[in-house]
């Protein structure tokens, strides 16, 4: 007797020095060399959005196509730790390293500890969220959120309580004001449990003692609380249909160049998707030869993982497809997690203990090159650079033009100098009055070869060879001009 507590105290410390260990790589992972790259355009949006007062904050927020949660946790941190790249990307990391504690509960849940510990291994080397975890933007914050609610629709559905229940409206609410693309993930999760719900009450002939019932009454309050921001995202979705949107057709390649970026490797990114797909198949069979409060429960929570994970996939292909894309990989970052605690229980139902270490040491050999790239080289738009080698080579009255507009919020936090720039939103304004003496400087800005010559032209620039170029979007990237016109 002794022994087998001795054993199993020895047992709970070993899983709990190999979960410090993963929560330790994911932070250092995460925070390491934060500031190598610039703000790109949307982190900067974030920071002009999160640096105004708290309700112009939420009316900016509000003109544009998310909800406002993670503008919160940055309007909140700002004064405190400031403004700088580390200050702002510093929230994300946490709330990657905190995915990364959920992930090991969702796969504990669903697979035993094994899985649990496998899952989180598997996100915290996962260099698709190792990337979105070192940005100032939402997509750590969806993560978390999702495996927040995730967990306590797992927990309800097992066994429902006051606090689980609080625990599900307070984390489905979080998820839903995280990002618009939360609401695919839990209408899918809310149609599950409403089949549950459904299928309790033929059986029983009552709600009073359903698990699913209790959920989707949880999961109702989530979705009332959220309803005024789901107006002002309706009334946006409306806008937005109305113009082009960058994101392209989701066709064969595209849906192929996604997966491979979110695994790190396409082979690696099926084997995932196989396991996670086996795993429910088999608890759905499992089901037919045994029965029992357990069982029923897991084979729920398998299903509810499955929405989870394929629901926001499909559910966006569906609208790309019939009405316009929308599909891109950093918004299926909350699915992502799902498929990797999926495919974890799957490894440890297959062949317990061994499976897990196995898929593991396969994920890393097959990602190696992807976390090395990502960690190291991967890159973007270098505007901290570009800034530098404008304030080195301008005199100190010159001012500059930057096209296009929409990239303001990125210069406007390298440079720092209220007036020093003024924003064309067209080739026409480029050369349109008034123009002062001193806008001698040109920076182009995600254009394409047509726009480079007609800008150049409409600004008086001769010659095509830029002063300074660093990386940026477009054939122009970020490509800084002379004029000496007057």
């Amino acid at each position: 007797m002794q022994q087998d507590i001795r054993q199993s105290s020895s047992g709970e410390l070993a899983r709990f020095g190999f979960l410090f260990i993963i929560l330790a790589a994911a932070t250092l992972l995460r925070a390491y060399d934060l500031d190598r790259t610039s703000l790109w355009y949307d982190e900067a949006v974030t920071w002009s959005q999160s640096t105004r007062s708290f309700s112009e904050m939420l009316s900016a927020v509000a003109q544009d196509n998310y909800p406002p949660l993670h503008n919160i946790i940055l309007w909140l941190s700002i004064p405190v730790s400031g403004d700088s790249e580390v200050a702002l990307r510093l929230p994300s990391v946490l709330l990657g390293v905190a995915a990364v504690w959920l992930t090991y509960f969702a796969g504990s849940f669903l697979g035993g500890r094994s899985a649990g510990l496998l899952a989180a291994a598997l996100l915290a080397v996962s260099p698709f969220h190792i990337w979105y975890s070192t940005e100032a933007r939402m997509y750590a914050l969806l993560a978390a959120s999702g495996l927040a609610f995730l967990l306590s629709v797992f927990k309800v559905l097992e066994k429902p309580s006051g606090i689980r229940l609080l625990a599900l409206g307070l984390s489905g609410t979080l998820f839903l004001y995280s990002h618009v693309y939360a609401l695919l993930g839990f209408a899918a999760v809310g149609l599950v449990c409403a089949f549950y719900a459904l299928a309790d009450l033929v059986r029983t002939r009552t709600v009073l003692k359903s698990s699913a019932v209790a959920a989707c009454l949880a999961m109702s309050v989530s979705l009332i609380l959220f309803v005024p921001w789901l107006i002002i995202l309706a009334i946006r979705i409306r806008s937005v249909a109305a113009t082009d949107f960058w994101i392209a057709y989701p066709g064969a390649e595209f849906l192929k160049d996604m997966a491979g970026s979110m695994s790190g490797s396409l082979a690696l990114f099926w084997i995932l998707a196989g396991m996670a797909l086996l795993y429910v198949l088999r608890r759905l069979a499992g089901s037919l030869l045994t029965s029992g409060t357990a069982t029923m429960t897991i084979r729920r929570a398998a299903v509810v993982c499955l929405a989870y994970t394929a629901g926001p996939l499909v559910l966006a292909y569906l609208y790309s497809v019939f009405m316009q894309p929308i599909l891109f990989d950093r918004y299926l970052i909350a699915a992502w997690t799902g498929l990797l605690v999926l495919a974890s229980a799957s490894a440890n139902l297959i062949v317990p203990r061994v499976g897990p270490a196995i898929l593991f040491v396969v994920a890393l050999l097959l990602s190696y090159p992807e976390l090395k790239f990502t960690l190291l080289h991967k890159t973007r738009p270098e505007w901290r650079s570009v800034v530098q080698d404008y304030l080195a080579v301008r005199s100190s009255d010159d001012r500059l033009i930057l096209y296009k507009g929409f990239a303001a919020p990125a210069l406007a936090y390298y440079l720092r100098e209220p007036g020093a720039f003024k924003a064309a939103e067209s080739i026409e304004d480029l050369n349109s009055p008034p123009r002062l003496p001193n806008d001698r400087w040109l920076l182009l800005v995600h254009s394409g070869p047509p726009e480079i010559n007609d800008a150049l032209k409409a600004f008086g620039v001769d010659g095509t060879d830029p002063v300074a170029q660093r990386f940026g979007w477009g054939a122009s990237g970020l490509s800084l001009f002379r004029s000496d016109q007057r």
